[in-house]
């Protein structure tokens, strides 16, 4: 997902703003791979000065925080997006929050970003607003890893800006924003889940990714096995396929190991992959917390914040 950094000229950044009724059209530009000048037959090209952009901010923004490295709303948000059709996000003095189940009701994520983690935090109060996350995907996967982000929420416009900058941020003077509309969404409140696991292990993401995803390859789900001295992916599918990889509790892709008793449970390699191939870019480790027949807990750590994801076990 990552892409060659290249020097933009003045007329290549724009304002751009997706409606719903255009996403069909942005959806065609960008899978034609065109640059950035094509993209602005579809929106409105713009170039902004630096005394515009405060100007604008003032008039039209009511709460904005920035983002200090793009890269982590780029993976954070599609992990999100792969997840959830649509959800509400929490902007409060203490941060962004967003805890929502996934459609099919088999799995709960939480983002939690501490506004101390952030740039240029002005929210005086708690705002919640629902967004289609379908459409901030298309738009964050613009992001590269050192850009500035800005979000933004202008209540009177009803509308939701994520501003992409330069590294530079706003004193680099140009920038592309875009806006997408605020909707209602009815949520049910739901608790984080108050559980305790016999098992706890802090596992090298890219290691826990790869072996899951070569379990997707032989079934749709796959089953963890947890023993005092060692931990067991395991996979079986049709026609006598099997994948197995035993970690030792001191192998070197294993960071902490505390097994309380031996435990299995099995779960869908989809909706674990679905986050960890876009954390693994951000994050270290996954913590991988499960017992028998139970949610798998995993938690996600990254630069700006935490994501924890809860996902209900399969049953034979």
């Amino acid at each position: 997902m990552s892409s060659t950094m290249v020097k933009p000229s003045e007329e290549e950044f724009k304002e751009e703003t997706i409606e719903e009724e255009k996403v069909e059209e942005v959806e065609k530009v960008e899978e034609s791979e065109v640059s950035e000048v094509e993209i602005g037959e579809v929106a409105k090209e713009e170039v902004v000065t630096e005394e515009e952009v405060k100007e604008r901010i003032v008039e039209e923004v009511v709460y904005r925080l920035m983002f200090p490295k793009g890269k982590e709303v780029k993976y954070v948000f599609t992990a999100l997006a792969n997840l959830l059709h649509e959800a509400n996000l929490v902007i409060s003095p203490d941060g962004i929050k967003l805890k929502s189940i996934d459609p099919s009701k088999v799995s709960l994520i939480i983002l939690d970003i501490p506004s101390v983690n952030l740039e240029d935090f002005q929210v005086s109060s708690e705002v919640k607003i629902g967004l289609v996350f379908d459409l901030l995907k298309k738009i964050v996967k613009r992001v590269k890893a050192r850009d500035k982000v800005e979000f933004a929420v202008d209540l009177g416009k009803n509308k939701f800006y994520l501003t992409i900058y330069t590294k530079k941020g706003r004193e680099g003077g140009l920038y592309r924003r875009f806006g997408i509309p605020i909707i209602n969404i009815a949520e049910e409140e739901v608790p984080e889940p108050s559980l305790t696991f016999p098992v706890r292990i802090k596992m090298d993401v890219d290691v826990f990714t790869d072996i899951v995803a070569a379990a997707d390859e032989v079934s749709d789900s796959v089953t963890l096995v947890a023993k005092p001295e060692s931990f067991i992916i395991k996979a079986v599918g049709e026609g006598g396929k099997l994948l197995e990889a035993e970690y030792s509790s001191r192998d070197e892709a294993i960071y902490e190991y505390d097994v309380e008793e031996a435990c299995e449970s099995t779960y869908s390699t989809e909706f674990i992959l679905d986050i960890t191939r876009q954390m693994k870019q951000i994050s270290e480790y996954v913590l991988i917390e499960f017992g028998s027949n139970k949610p798998l807990k995993l938690t996600f750590e990254f630069a700006v914040g935490k994501v924890l994801y809860f996902l209900a076990p399969r049953v034979s």
